[in-house]
């Protein structure tokens, strides 16, 4: 009764950082590869842009966009949400049974509770959801193999993995894990012996192997070799370093994670002190990374906090003490996130960032053939549109040459420039409410294009001398 009760906890505040509203314009053009998957092409190339519809994709997480493709088709946007809930929860039960292999109830309460915070500002319909599910697996079978002192609880890893990469690329997560806690207890033996240890390695050796059971081959690891140049080529959000107030809960287990460690410096060993320095530099470097450290590091804060709070009372009060400061530190107050609950389409599709009357009047008025997308539309055109039309722009920043996003940027501050790059192009559709150098918003001169339709979210400009200049207002 009482594991009954506690799933149902979790399953209630996970549906509470899930049915919300969303802004999240990556989805779409997972739900348009999945379209394509099912349909028998497997995405190798940017179909979807009339520019570079032949140029290559190295990797792509295909069976998170199949299967999300499957759900909102079959039973809507809400089977998204659900999906997602659940996906949070296996994370947080697998963080449980980490913790509770060699630490107390009551610190594994307050552990999950303040993950929650963590995960909240990252609880967003996107493949790594799966990764966070699948790196918490990682840390429990390492737990449970520090307590068996074999490398047996780990034998799995390498069939998991190979399925984990055709779903994010952050598969290589899980292998790093593995590799440094066999490697680490190869170097100074802890909680495994040295021959055991050099069997994990192989595990992660072979787990390594499994990364390449894909599709695309090596393209999961040139897909990420190219990922590290991201930052160099385009300033998105998730490439910044976490901040605050909107972080603090990465913050504070950040803080919680070092005194442990300080305080209990002759216990930790070499492997959870790898392991957490190198995530822990993740997360503070990338903001999308950031539950990282909690995923890898909360059976060490759960045996950390039991031997601060010695005696089943004391350990009561750290676990009422962690649900407190769960409470405290959530980004969004509690009774927000209940009087926020969404449900459905107007969640995933918020009226303010989306708009499906923009695109019918698209679809309606026959707007087809190469548009000019702000970068955050292009999967949302390519969801509703394609294949009569093609977007010039969107997110997937490895789908065209860098030199794509360069030249639309360097344009946005020149007149010429942006005439040019555009003049093949008889529309755009633009983001109203997210302006930026890659939005178009304010580039195009109005004594060339005029407005044919607008809303809160989008704006679709026509040009005044192409073929649909009878629509401008």
């Amino acid at each position: 009764m009482r594991k009954t009760l506690s799933v149902a906890a979790l399953a209630a505040a996970c549906a509470l950082i899930t049915f919300r509203s969303t802004y999240e314009p990556d989805l779409w053009w997972h739900l348009a590869q999945g379209r394509e998957i099912a349909a028998g092409h497997l995405v190798r190339t940017n179909l979807f842009n009339a520019q570079y519809a032949d140029y290559r994709q190295q990797y792509t997480s295909w069976l998170f966009d199949i299967g999300s493709y499957a759900l909102w088709t079959h039973a809507g946007p809400v089977a998204i949400q659900i999906a997602q809930v659940i996906l949070l929860v296996a994370t947080l039960l697998l963080v449980a049974a980490a913790c509770r292999a060699r630490a107390s109830a009551a610190a594994t309460l307050a552990v999950c509770a303040l993950g929650w915070v963590v995960l909240e500002p990252r609880a967003l319909p996107r493949p790594y959801l799966v990764s966070f599910a699948a790196v918490a697996l990682c840390t429990w079978w390492i737990e449970r193999a520090s307590v068996a002192r074999s490398w047996r609880p780990l034998r799995w890893a390498p069939l998991a993995i190979a399925v984990w990469a055709n779903v994010h690329v952050e598969c290589v997560f899980g292998v790093a894990l593995i590799g440094l806690f066999g490697a680490a207890e190869w170097i100074r033996p802890r909680d495994l012996p040295r021959g055991e240890s050099v069997k994990v390695m192989a595990v992660a050796a072979a787990s390594a192997a499994a990364t390449l059971l894909t599709p695309y081959g090596i393209g999961l690891w040139q897909y990420l070799y190219e990922n590290t140049f991201v930052p160099q080529v385009i300033d998105i959000a998730e490439v910044h370093p976490p901040y605050l107030p909107n972080y603090r809960g990465f913050f504070a287990w950040s803080l919680i994670v070092v005194a442990l460690a300080v305080w209990r410096w002759r216990r930790v060993t070499l492997a959870e002190t790898v392991a957490m320095l190198m995530f822990g530099a993740l997360g503070a470097r990338y903001l999308r990374l950031t539950p990282l450290l909690f995923l890898v590091a909360a059976p060490f804060v759960a045996r950390g906090l039991d031997d601060v709070a010695r005696g089943e009372r004391a350990r009561r009060v750290v676990g009422a003490l962690g649900v407190a400061a769960a409470l405290l530190l959530i980004r969004v107050p509690l009774p927000a996130l209940v009087t926020g609950l969404q449900i459905g389409g107007s969640a995933l599709e918020p009226p303010a960032l989306f708009s499906p009357r923009a695109m019918q009047f698209a679809r309606d008025h026959g707007l087809a053939g190469s548009v000019f997308t702000s970068i955050n539309l292009g999967g949302y055109a390519a969801w509703y549109l394609y294949p009569s039309a093609r977007p010039f722009l969107d997110a997937r920043l490895q789908a065209v040459p860098p030199e794509h996003f360069r030249a639309v940027k360097d344009a946005s501050s020149d007149p010429l420039a942006w005439a040019a790059l555009t003049r093949e192009m008889d529309w755009a559709v633009l983001s109203v409410s997210r302006v930026n150098p890659w939005s178009g918003v304010g580039r195009f001169d109005p004594a060339l294009w005029g407005t044919a339709y607008k809303d809160e979210a989008i704006e679709i400009l026509v040009c005044r001398d192409g073929r649909y200049r009878v629509l401008i207002e």
